[in-house]
């Protein structure tokens, strides 16, 4: 009703209806115009036709495909050197699971594994995360009956008086096994007292593994064997 009333009184008022007229002849006179009717082709032509640049050009499309190659050729490249040339490892420190591959990605070998088991030590003011390290890594050496050196920290979590740096009561045997792969910075993949903790984040940072897995790993594996850890 109150909309009916509104255009009512506009058409009664002549006044206001005056140049309401007036706009909407203005507006369809503009259209009516050769001009804009020649800016609207314009328009039109160039969405449906864009013009030539150096971009879309045939020469353009050509240059854009051969830098696209070259991209691809590097990406390539860089793959390439990722690509493992000998047998390598895969450690998932989610399932504490390994997977022993060789040169062909084929499996060899799979078993569980411990991985670190993500606790800090507070030592005064520093932090110590056990936390087994992600990424590519090597082999950087390879020892059988390695002795364990014990660090300051290993004597601080068991509440132990820690002994003099060169102390013959630092150096534990069989801790880490029979063999040991060592990957640089302290970590290592080795043997284990405590075989019933294998496939649980109980480690300091390194990989432990079974007697047996860790018996074919160390005959498979060589020096710069790809060690990957996710």
């Amino acid at each position: 009703m109150q909309v009916k009333e509104f255009f009512k009184g506009v058409f009664e008022n002549k006044h206001f209806l005056i140049p309401i007229v007036l706009c909407v002849v203005l507006v369809l006179t503009v259209f009516a115009t050769p001009a804009f009717q020649d800016g609207a082709y314009v328009v039109k032509s160039w969405i449906d036709n864009p013009p030539v640049t150096a971009e879309n050009s045939v020469g353009g499309i050509e240059k854009l495909e051969v830098e696209t190659q070259k991209s691809i050729n590097n990406i390539e490249k860089k793959l390439n050197k990722l690509k493992p040339v000998k047998p390598y490892i895969v450690v998932n420190t989610t399932e504490n699971k390994f997977s022993l591959r060789n040169e062909n990605s084929d499996t060899i070998r799979t078993g569980v594994c411990s991985t670190g088991k993500n606790e800090i030590l507070i030592v005064g003011e520093k932090r110590i995360v056990f936390k087994t390290p992600k990424g590519m890594f090597t082999v950087k050496n390879k020892r059988t009956n390695r002795p364990w050196v014990k660090p300051d920290w290993a004597y601080i979590e068991e509440g132990l008086p820690v002994p003099p740096a060169r102390s013959p009561d630092r150096i534990e045997m069989g801790t880490l096994g029979e063999y040991a792969l060592e990957l640089g910075d302290g970590y290592m993949l080795h043997g284990t007292l405590y075989q019933r903790f294998l496939g649980l984040p109980v480690t300091h940072g390194c990989v432990r593994l079974g007697d047996d897995d860790l018996e074919v790993i160390y005959n498979t594996l060589s020096l710069g064997s790809k060690v990957y850890i996710y």
